[in-house]
């Protein structure tokens, strides 16, 4: 039986097409390129609009980080409900809740550890300067990021892209077991104790290694357990999802006026080799971010038993 797409997909695929619309019409009316320091964005921002148009163009550029991804979000949801003939969102909405609350704390943490400890391998610019001013787009945007990843994962992971990905079931031993935490402890260790950008590159995947084991003994789910039944294919699907989703943020944010920039030396001539804003080569670091993020959800669900919502078997990630 063929199912309609639903209201909240279209609804989704609107806003993103809008908030493209108002996008390039300020960067039209600005008669401007992709801006890359706080200057040139303070120079932007001394000319006001006096149209309506105008205004709502100025002010999707200032927010478009948190507006398309509230469009992006929908239109999964749409897609989601179509593949499987009910929306995981409406089926397991305390999960879904809480996901996106805990999202805002995940990007909070990876923030801290880059602003706090002195990395800077990004920053924002472009931000409005009073707090009460961009709470509200820090809240929505952050709280996007991993349902979208999770989201995104679980579409590709219904077309049945990774079902072929099994193979034999094996047991982890006790000492591979403390291998991986104790991998897992040098690679978070490795930032907080020599922030530079180049340590960046561990944020990325050390939580995968350090949380997924103690997941695992837990009996919470975990990648581990997946890949000792044999099953790969979630882990593609997570690795497929944050992939997805880091080009769409890096594309999203790219003509934005609030946005972020990278700072990544180390990569010498290699970070001006560029997909949009991002050093191509630190496109890597999307793959294993959504597993991180994943694994990282299933441990902060130990807070949320009895609320959050189980998940149904292992061929879902939300």
């Amino acid at each position: 039986m063929r199912r309609r797409f639903p209201l909240t997909g279209w609804l989704g695929l609107a806003i993103i097409l809008l908030c493209e619309i108002f996008l390039f019409a300020d960067v039209a009316i600005s008669q401007r390129g992709a801006v890359e320091t706080a200057d040139q964005v303070t120079e932007i921002l001394r000319n006001r609009p006096t149209t309506l148009f105008a205004k709502t163009a100025r002010l999707v550029a200032i927010n478009m980080t948190a507006f398309v991804w509230v469009g992006y979000l929908l239109l999964l949801e749409g897609v989601l409900t179509a593949q499987q003939g009910r929306s995981p969102v409406r089926a397991r909405p305390h999960h879904f809740w809480l996901l996106s609350l805990a999202s805002v704390f995940i990007w909070c943490v990876f923030d801290a550890i880059n602003f706090r400890r002195g990395m800077r391998a990004w920053e924002y610019i472009g931000i409005p300067h009073r707090f009460e001013d961009r709470i509200i787009a820090y809240l929505f945007a952050f709280a996007a990021i991993v349902p979208s990843m999770l989201m995104s994962g679980q579409v590709l992971l219904n077309f049945g892209l990774f079902d072929r990905l099994r193979g034999r079931a094996w047991e982890l031993s006790n000492a591979g077991w403390w291998m991986i935490i104790f991998a897992g402890a040098l690679m978070c260790a490795w930032p907080l104790l020599d922030p530079r950008p180049i340590t960046n590159l561990t944020l990325w995947m050390s939580l995968v290694f350090f949380l997924d084991p103690i997941n695992l003994k837990l009996g919470r789910p975990s990648l581990l357990r997946d890949w000792q039944n044999g099953w790969y294919g979630r882990t593609a699907a997570l690795f497929a999802g944050g992939l997805v989703c880091g080009l769409l943020w890096e594309f999203w944010n790219y003509w934005a006026l609030a946005k972020w920039v990278y700072h990544l030396p180390f990569l010498g001539p290699l970070e001006h080799v560029r997909y949009f804003q991002m050093p191509v080569i630190g496109l890597v670091g999307f793959i294993p971010f959504g597993a991180e993020c994943w694994v990282m959800w299933q441990t902060m669900r130990i807070l949320f038993d009895g609320l959050a919502e189980q998940l149904p078997d292992d061929m879902c990630l939300l």
